[in-house]
């Protein structure tokens, strides 16, 4: 058995946002230096430690934890900034390779202007694309789009998706004025289908700070009610895909759910499907399947250790589940994912199980498995 992790992070050098402040003012992200470590500011919202984005293996209520988090980048796991020494970790943890997706630049979704959006979004991905060259099959990094700027969206997958990058992060939620199901997007829509990119939607990426969640919520990452009903962001963008009729029309699209773990995803299938059935007025005229087929054919969810999802991985799909173990961050379950994989698998046939550690990511990003180790 291989493994393949679809859900992991690179954590975005300071190069990344290098000038952005010089360019546009302390409401582009850019990093800061104090005695307590470094971290991303992006205006006047509470900054963003970079410290504890790459300490995976570490735990959060051991003193030494926080020493290394206030040193900064110094304190990072070695393959954090050298892409060389990430492949030695992969072969710790038992893996050949990582889907990787944005740390800071998650923060960056939520900046409200689109000249500073796209600047940083374009410095991400050619960062992102340059840090992958030592093995672009073992690393596979995961570009930026600046919604909901549609023409600077397409002008960036053209660019960086030409140049290499083989797949783009869009915000878990758009703004509520501007809905995925509008048709604004669709130039978007036709180019990543065309260029054949998936897209991911990962937790804690929004065009507002909240992520859409109500105000008394909180947010996905400062609050017990966001974090614990984060996935409702994604599902909310998910419904406006389907029933709005983008999968209808680009029905090659890919879309990516990532780390909202998948235990809700059984139930919130069952509970679609009657809402469809219920209000059907609400649905595009335009739809010619049922729509709980298009979140069947279009859409992907990543796991890291969640039993719930895996004990109802055939309502949700087995072909369907990709696992990721969320390296480096400070959950991960790195260097212990053979464990982990051991005790939440311990029931699952290989057959199953191959799909969700391997083959579905392999095929969904096309990966030459001639250039992995054997």
């Amino acid at each position: 058995m291989k493994y393949y992790s679809c859900d992991s992070h690179v954590v975005e050098g300071p190069e990344v946002f290098a000038g952005l402040e010089e360019r546009f003012g302390s409401k582009a992200p850019h990093i800061v230096k104090n005695d307590q470590g470094e971290f991303l500011v992006i205006g006047d919202t509470r900054p963003v430690p970079v410290g504890r984005l790459g300490i995976a293996g570490s735990r959060l209520d051991d003193p030494a934890t926080d020493v290394r988090i206030a040193k900064g980048y110094e304190g990072l796991n070695p393959g954090v900034r050298n892409p060389e020494l990430r492949l030695a970790e992969q072969d710790v943890d038992g893996i050949v390779g990582e889907v990787m997706y944005p740390s800071l630049s998650m923060f960056t979704f939520a900046v409200e202007d689109d000249k500073i959006r796209e600047a940083a979004f374009q410095q991400h991905n050619d960062w992102v694309f340059d840090y992958c060259t030592p093995n672009p099959e073992r690393l596979i990094g995961i570009g930026c789009l600046p919604i909901p700027d549609v023409e600077a969206c397409v002008r960036e997958v053209k660019r960086a998706g030409g140049k290499g990058v083989r797949g783009f992060a869009i915000p878990s939620h758009a703004p509520i004025d501007k809905p995925y199901s509008d048709p604004m997007y669709d130039p978007l829509w036709a180019v990543l289908q065309e260029m054949d990119l998936p897209i991911t939607m990962h937790i804690f990426t929004g065009t507002s700070f909240d992520c859409g969640l109500p105000e008394h919520w909180g947010t996905p990452g400062g609050t017990i009610k966001g974090y614990t009903l984060a996935h409702t962001t994604v599902v909310n963008s998910t419904i406006d895909l389907i029933c709005g009729g983008v999968t209808e029309r680009f029905p090659r699209l890919k879309f990516v759910l990532a780390e909202f773990e998948t235990g809700w995803v059984a139930h919130f299938k069952q509970r679609f499907d009657h809402a469809c059935y219920r209000t059907p007025w609400l649905i595009d005229k335009s739809l010619t399947l049922r729509p709980i087929e298009y979140f069947e054919r279009n859409f992907w969810i990543t796991f890291e250790d969640d039993i719930h999802g895996i004990l109802t991985r055939h309502e949700i799909g087995v072909d369907r589940l990709l696992w990721g173990n969320d390296y480096p961050h400070h959950d991960s379950i790195w260097p212990n994912s053979m464990g982990v994989l051991s005790d939440v698998l311990k029931d699952v046939p290989d057959d199953e199980k191959e799909k969700m550690v391997w083959s579905n990511v392999i095929d969904l990003y096309n990966i030459d498995v001639s250039k992995l180790p054997a």
